[in-house]
């Protein structure tokens, strides 16, 4: 990855999970309910830097799907579906462009640009 795609990431990410909580809560109280056409707007941008960035090699359901229909407006339990899949995309891109540096043995930085990064992340959660 280089700089802008780490910073795209860092700035996606939190969004990425802020719209799965949210449609979660939605989701856990009516399923079945199609989601808004406002939300449905900004997730379908999320969605697509995300798929910018995850390219097909880990984007979820590359062949299959890439953004939501506005026509065919998905219901809360669809989106929640869809989000959880993205959620652990970015987590699997995340782990696979990180790394320890041998000078700090429990920090995690970014590998940017083929090199270890200045800049720190959490440890990986997938291998």
């Amino acid at each position: 990855m280089n700089k802008e795609q780490v910073e795209t990431f860092l700035k996606l990410q939190p969004q990425l999970k802020s719209a799965y909580d949210e449609i979660s809560l939605l989701s856990k109280k009516k399923p079945t309910d199609s989601l808004n056409t406002f939300k449905l707007k900004f997730i379908n941008s999320i969605l697509s830097r995300a798929n910018e960035i995850l390219e097909d090699k880990y984007k979820p359901f590359p062949e299959d799907f890439t953004l939501f229909n506005e026509d065919d407006m998905p219901n809360n339990s669809d989106v929640v579906f869809i989000l959880s899949h993205y959620l652990t995309a970015f987590e699997k891109l995340r782990c696979d462009n990180i790394e320890k540096e041998d000078k700090f043995p429990r920090n995690w930085f970014w590998i940017i640009d083929e090199k270890i990064s200045n800049q720190e992340t959490d440890r990986p959660t997938i291998k």
